[in-house]
């Protein structure tokens, strides 16, 4: 099983960007701030494709088609947002981008049409598709990743930010890659601009993989840039990308580390597993771990990212699943959330009460 954890979403700037920038004007008389005009950030959406163009939305369906040729199994639907302290709603809570492709689903919700093309069945090819929420850091440190936002959050299956300085990474290894309820999974890494222009730090890096924070590697728009890129651009943003991802994998190890397509990349950009595997190969990774990061890595963090959504990573909500061709117990068997140890006797006289002699 082949993972991507980042294939851009195409989202509505009115829908899923930022609230308004208006700041509150304070009262002079009273000193009390104007109440701000509701964002429209906090509208809810019927369906994921609602707001989005007819292009965007067909681009994004030849991606995900082009994924399951290339022999992806699982896809990160990433929405990418700027730094803000407001968490968006996920829009894929209702309604998946191709329900019909995704084994999740029941039968009912198979039979019904993804909005977006697509096709399958119960026998046809299937394609696992995760919600993820991906932030951009800077030395501002604002971020949504705070206790306010924690029922927002849990609808998104990752939570994953894109650091850009050492304060970032600072933040991000050590603050927001603690165990809760908001914990981030993925930590992504500007490979192809420029230069590295922050040290990584070694210290911080493998305190954020104790954690179970991965180290992202995005390949397409520094090795497939769109045709809009000049010659000399596009041999600038290969050269940086290789030597810049050589450090990742020299201070990494090797582990911990995924790779994924990413924004900004050429139609043409997505390549194969076994393709990402030789490319790891080249960075100076070992053939295993060079797997392992288009595989059993993603999985690790599917997993531990699920654990976000229950008590402490260790209790969730239970629910009772009958055997097969078994009814579901009756009622009487189970009261107040507790197991009665002995099912009550049908059509049975209550027992007697024992009387007490009173000298």
């Amino acid at each position: 099983m082949y993972f991507d954890l980042f294939l851009p979403f195409p989202s509505p700037r009115e829908t899923l960007g930022e609230p308004s920038s208006s700041k509150k004007k304070k009262d002079k008389g009273k000193g009390r701030a104007q109440p701000s005009e509701p964002s429209s950030s906090t509208l809810t959406l019927k369906s994921c494709w609602d707001g989005i163009d007819i292009e965007d939305k067909e681009g994004f369906s030849k991606n995900v088609a082009l994924s399951g040729h290339l022999g992806y199994n699982v896809i990160g639907c990433t929405i990418p947002i700027e730094p803000s302290s407001h968490a968006p709603d996920c829009p894929f809570r209702a309604h998946l981008p191709f329900p019909i492709l995704d084994p999740r689903n029941t039968s009912s919700q198979m039979g019904s049409s993804g909005g977006g093309g697509g096709g399958g069945g119960r026998g046809g090819p299937s394609m696992v598709q995760v919600s993820r929420l991906h932030m951009r850091l800077d030395d501002s440190k604002v971020h949504c990743f705070t206790g306010g936002n924690t029922n927002t959050l849990k609808d998104w299956d990752l939570l994953s930010v894109l650091v850009t300085s050492d304060k970032a990474l600072q933040l991000a290894c050590t603050e927001l890659a603690n165990p809760g309820p908001n914990q981030i999974s993925i930590i992504s890494l500007p490979l192809h601009e420029r230069p590295y222009h922050f040290r990584l730090n070694r210290k911080q890096i493998r305190q954020a993989q104790r954690l179970g924070v991965v180290f992202e590697i995005l390949y397409s728009a520094a090795l497939f840039p769109p045709s809009s890129v000049s010659a000399e651009t596009a041999r600038r943003y290969r050269q940086n990308w290789m030597t810049n991802a050589k450090e990742v994998v020299r201070v990494t190890g090797g582990k911990g580390v995924i790779f994924s397509s990413g924004p900004g990349g050429s139609a043409e950009g997505l390549r194969g597993p076994q393709d990402v595997v030789n490319l790891a190969t080249i960075l100076g990774m070992p053939a295993n771990l060079a797997k392992d990061a288009v595989s059993q890595n993603p999985k690790m963090v599917l997993l531990k990212a699920q654990a976000r959504r229950t008590y402490k990573a260790v209790l969730s909500m239970p629910k009772l699943v009958p055997a097969p061709g078994q009814p579901l117990p009756a009622p009487n068997v189970i009261e107040n959330g507790k197991v009665s140890p002995k099912r009550p006797a049908e059509n049975s006289a209550p027992p007697m009460s024992k009387k007490v002699k009173v000298a």
